[in-house]
């Protein structure tokens, strides 16, 4: 018998490893790492034996009786590690713990050591400023120092500092009086409990996950060491580049952490507690936070830590065996100008909200310059933030400040120049303008907490490159893949078209939820909604990938040990009683596999595959979609409804874009029944012309296609939406630069291919007609067809035709001569705003050069003249190609002079002969042909136009010389 078992085995095996060796070969790759042979140190590092989450996880934040912070938020390899301990024990220890895969363990046990301190340690009372409501408890002394070994491989690591006390110094959960509220059942009737142990009171809820205090495996899940808490850093390799750089959310721990002090949202109240408010420390939100204090961020908001979504993707990643580094937001501020030279992939995760500029600038010049960008994020890049010095001990970068200015009607961050609210507000007492994170990550947030919803596939999205190998590639047009529930949360972004949209951009997907609690300005105010999730991916011109998730909880698709279900706790259970655990729901193989694919095509790839994963291929798809139709519905009404087409021969059609000029692009609508039609409608018209628009396709590669210019003689003309505030996002304006052709002077336009700027050469006459253009990039050309229609919506069948042909070092026109211009004063509206671009270039330079904040004062009118400088060119536009109008601009206003003591901005009019002067405090409405400019006494500006591309804009300072209401 024992023969025939052992003769059945010998030929078993070979088949089983002809069969794994034959799923490797199908899938790609191998399933399980290669022990003996790592291909790179995370393998490696991974290969070694974890410690279960019972030794290594605490009680939400842990005890409050032992609570420590590190002196720097992230070290490198060969640095010292300081701690700073508050606490009573007279004897505890740090075990030091790496994040990792680990064989599903989570976590490895590195060292243990012992604080260098005399125990007891005595601690000071923690710096406390009653303004900004800032805590600092920098002034503690070291209680123990890591020496990091030069073998250890960097990640995010813990300290747990656990307390070894004799058991007659513990008391329920470590309070020191009686049984703390934090880790019991709020139920439980405190006032008449006398003080007591774990003996005297055995029937404690105690805050093991959902287990109940129990005899029997119902402790099986309980803490080895309950009596502990963690200290949070990372450690960094900055010698060499890796596939991916992932940056934790630091900076959103710290504005939710509310340890001895309120945090930026004020005290997070819970249902136990009874609120003060007349103490300031209750009834306030604090404006500064400190890296210096314990973190506490997880007894009340969870899901703003690591173990909710970086935990997650941490596990997934090293799983994957990605060759992987990892750094701070705090880093991404400092040392963000080495990104390019440390990834090829940049990864953002989770609740990603807090950003300071510099931060938000060095992302952006990585993906400018290749670095591929993976946002597995929500309410993303939100809060705008900036650093200072430690008040304790002058520690640069410890203290995180955020006056969060949009909940305000006036600017309160003291620093005239910076701005500490929302990216995207464009309040007038912003110094730095808009600059809304879609423009970087291309979603905007604009659902709040708290949200459990899944996310959605239809049919109409299931052939796009990035759910290959997937069940969604296998659907029907009619059918609907539903992932994985929570997947969409706590909060959630949308894809808009607010003049910051990144061109190309392509949806993936598309989730419609009804009431949820959406943002309604610009992060002061929620109301009741609908808003429409969708994931985006986009290419940046330097060939970058930028994907965007668009919810917190993209990780939770990719892997299943996590925090909390649902974000939020059960009513019968403690408000604090939060252990990680794993979601019985997740992942999701849909979300896994599509995230290898996008790996892939940023030229990526995982060493090692997860099971039932496919190994995907980079795309080699390099040519464009094509328009191949393009209707206007009859009878549409002022508004002009037009329908497209388009085709891929390589790929799948993955947007439609449109313009009016070839500047700004927005998106068609995709038809879910008929995905390879896009219709959109036009916005109100606002005078009779003729309308011209630009087509393009953009396929599921990101390739954009050939350009396709409609235009249509006696319909309605449609003014081009307004640009807001996107011409400039920092540095000084184009009209600063000496030129008056490029601030506010002849109109240029963008040749949409090469990004660059040629002058505009338009028709003038009647006649319908087709014509091409020819734009050159390096070797490469692309055809650019236009057509003319007519009002009723037939296309011209005209015979002529114009090109575009390349001479010396620009664009010039020939092939075809336009019909002689009608009169018009054309020329000297040119003149006009040349001179009006000089005068106010030099009277600017002239402030600037005697006093530079008076200088910021009148810049920051500047810009928004910049940011309307797009409406002018389009009436330019429409101006040259009328057909058979005399159009008389005899009394455009301008700025005259500038006082150089910023006391009156003097406005004139040289055809009319209208005149008037704005100055301090006082309250006109100055008429000038074409444009109504009212000040208010405050300097607060408004505009009035009959016609909105001719503008001026007048701000007069109040009687302190500021600008700003």
């Amino acid at each position: 018998m024992l023969r025939h078992s052992m003769r059945a085995w010998i030929l078993v095996v070979p088949a089983i490893e002809a069969i794994v060796k034959d799923l490797e070969e199908n899938l790609g790759g191998p399933t399980q790492a290669d022990c003996s042979d790592p291909v790179n140190d995370i393998v490696r590092e991974n290969c070694k034996q974890g410690s279960p989450a019972t030794e290594w996880d605490i009680n939400a934040a842990g005890s409050s009786s032992i609570q420590g912070f590190a002196t720097q938020s992230s070290y490198v390899v060969g640095e010292q590690v300081l701690f700073k301990v508050k606490t009573s024990s007279r004897k505890y220890r740090f075990d030091i713990y790496r994040l990792g895969w680990y064989n599903a363990s989570g976590a490895r046990h590195v060292a243990t050591l012992r604080p260098s301190a005399a125990l007891p340690q005595e601690q000071p009372e923690c710096y406390k400023d009653d303004l900004t409501l800032l805590v600092d408890c920098g002034n503690w002394a070291v209680s123990a120092a890591w020496l990091v070994p030069t073998d250890v491989v960097p990640g995010i690591f813990f300290a747990r500092l656990v307390m070894e006390d004799p058991p007659e110094y513990w008391r329920t959960d470590a309070s020191e009086i009686m049984p703390s509220p934090k880790f019991a059942n709020r139920n439980w009737n405190y006032s008449r409990m006398p003080p007591c142990g774990p003996e005297q009171c055995p029937a404690l809820v105690h805050a093991y996950g959902a287990q109940r205090h129990l005899s029997g495996d119902m402790m099986s899940n309980a803490l080895k060491e309950p009596h502990a808490s963690h200290v949070y850093f990372v450690i960094r390799q900055d010698v060499r580049k890796t596939d991916v750089l992932l940056q934790t959310i630091d900076t959103t721990w710290r504005a939710y952490n509310n340890y001895a002090a309120p945090s930026t949202y004020g005290v997070l109240p819970l249902a136990r507690h009874n609120l003060n408010l007349s103490d300031a420390w209750q009834n306030r939100r604090a404006y500064k936070v400190s890296y210096n204090a314990p973190l506490l961020t997880r007894d009340t908001r969870a899901v703003n830590t690591l173990f909710n979504a970086e935990m997650p993707a941490v596990r997934w990643l090293e799983r994957h065996g990605y060759d992987i580094q990892y750094w701070t937001g705090a880093d991404a501020h400092a040392r963000g100008e080495e990104i390019p030279r440390r990834a090829r992939v940049y990864v953002s995760v989770g609740h990603d909200e807090y950003w300071s500029g510099e931060q938000r600038r060095h992302v952006e010049a990585a993906r400018d310059a290749g670095v591929h960008l993976h946002f597995w994020s929500g309410n993303e890049v939100y809060w705008k933030v900036r650093w200072e010095s430690s008040p304790v001990n002058g520690e640069p970068m410890r203290t995180m400040v955020v006056y969060k200015e949009s909940q305000e009607s006036f600017k309160i961050d003291p620093e005239p120049k910076l701005w500490t609210g929302t990216f995207r507000d464009s309040k007038a007492f912003n110094p730095e303008g808009a600059n809304p994170e879609n423009s970087l990550t291309g979603t905007i947030f604009t659902v709040n907490a708290w949200r459990h919803d899944a996310l959605e596939i239809p049919g109409a999205f299931a052939k796009l490159r990035v759910w290959r190998h997937t069940d969604v590639a296998l659907m029907k047009l009619t059918q609907k893949a539903v992932l994985l529930k929570g997947l969409l949360g706590h909060e959630w972004d949308e894809d808009l078209d607010n003049g910051f949209r990144p061109e190309g951009l392509i949806r993936l997907s598309e989730t419609h939820v009804d009431n949820v609690q959406a943002i309604v300005d610009h992060g002061a105010c929620f109301d009741s909604g609908s808003a429409t999730h969708h994931l985006t991916l986009y290419k940046a011109k330097s060939g970058a990938l930028v994907f965007g998730a668009g919810t917190v909880q993209w990780a939770w698709g990719l892997d299943n040990f996590h925090d909390s279900v649902t974000g939020m706790n059960n009513m019968w259970e403690s408000e604090y009683n939060t252990r990680i655990g794993v979601d019985p729901s997740g992942p999701d193989s849909v979300v896994q596999q599509a995230t290898l694919n996008l790996f892939a095509d940023m030229g990526v790839q995982a060493p090692i595959l997860g099971a039932g994963m496919v190994r995907p291929s980079a795309s080699t798809d390099d040519e464009g979609p094509v328009i191949s139709s393009v209707s206007m519905m009859a009878d549409s009404g002022p508004r002009k409804n037009f329908v497209v087409r388009a085709t891929d021969s390589a790929g799948e059609v993955a947007a439609v874009e449109w313009s009016f000029d070839g500047r700004r692009w927005h998106p068609m609508k995709r038809q879910l029944r008929e995905p390879d039609r896009w219709s959109m409608e036009t916005p109100t018209p606002a005078f009779q012309g003729e309308l011209e628009l630009w087509f393009r396709a953009v396929d599921d590669s990101l390739n954009i296609g050939k350009i396709s210019l409609k235009r249509g003689s006696g319909a309605q003309h449609v003014a081009a939406p307004a640009p807001g505030p996107s011409m400039h996002r920092g540095g000084k304006p184009d009209s600063m630069k000496g030129s008056g052709r490029g601030g506010l002077g002849l109109p240029h336009r963008r040749d949409p291919r090469t990004d660059r700027d040629r002058a505009m050469a338009m028709p003038a006459g009647a006649g319908s007609h087709r014509r091409e253009y020819q734009h050159f990039y390096g070797e490469s050309t692309d055809m650019v067809s236009e057509e003319y229609w007519s009002s009723d919506g037939a296309w011209g069948a005209g015979d002529a035709w114009r090109e575009w042909e390349h001479e010396g070092a620009g664009l010039e026109e020939g092939g075809w001569a336009p019909p002689p211009a009608p009169a018009s004063n054309f020329g000297d509206l040119e003149r006009r705003i040349d001179t009006m671009s000089q005068e106010f270039t030099e009277n600017l330079r002239r402030i600037s050069e005697k006093d530079n904040e008076k200088f910021d004062l009148i810049f920051s009118i500047l810009q928004q003249l910049q940011n309307r400088q797009a409406q002018l060119e389009e009436t330019v536009r429409v101006l040259q190609t009328q057909v058979g109008a005399t159009t008389t601009f005899g009394s455009v206003g301008s700025v005259s002079t500038i006082e150089e003591d910023v006391g009156s901005v003097n406005i004139s009019s040289p055809a009319s002969g209208v005149a008037g002067s704005v100055t301090s405090g006082s309250s006109n409405m100055v008429p000038v042909s074409n444009v109504m400019v009212v000040c208010q006494p405050n300097g607060m500006m408004q505009q009035m136009q009959q016609m909105p591309q001719v503008m001026l804009l007048c701000c007069a300072p109040d009687a302190k010389g500021s600008t700003q209401p």
